[in-house]
């Protein structure tokens, strides 16, 4: 005997995309995909800010209305990159991953450049 397709009937169809619910997606998941986007942007330095209350970067706020966010990221950037092209790469690469993994389109992303490192300063491994 062969195999025959049947089509489902009403009551094993799915249910219409409109009536299966909603979802929400928290500011804290957009903001975790903006810095790990950011992070893997060449030219971006992962570093601890100075202050008394230091804070790891690139750091990203985010704020989600209804289905558009609003995205904000520091970074430091990696002696010499150029500032203004290493901001634009952020500002795609954070755009495309928060839509991409998030499910939501930015409004826009604001990206500040907080800090520069010096490679030379960055702690080598030791080999004895």
């Amino acid at each position: 005997m062969a195999d025959v397709a049947l089509a489902p009937t009403p009551a094993e169809a799915p249910p219409d995309p409109g009536t299966r619910g909603t979802l929400t997606v928290a500011d804290r998941a957009v903001q975790r995909v903006a810095a790990v986007a950011a992070a893997r942007v060449p030219g971006v330095a992962r570093t601890t800010a100075g202050g008394l209350l230091g804070r790891d970067l690139p750091h990203a706020s985010a704020h989600v209305m209804g289905t558009r966010a609003q995205v904000e990221v520091d970074v430091a950037l990696a002696w010499p990159a150029p500032a203004t092209a290493t901001a634009r790469a952020v500002r795609e690469a954070v755009a495309a991953a928060v839509e991409r993994f998030a499910g939501v389109p930015t409004d826009r992303v604001d990206v500040r450049v907080v800090a520069v490192t010096d490679p030379s300063d960055a702690p080598r491994e030791r080999v004895r």
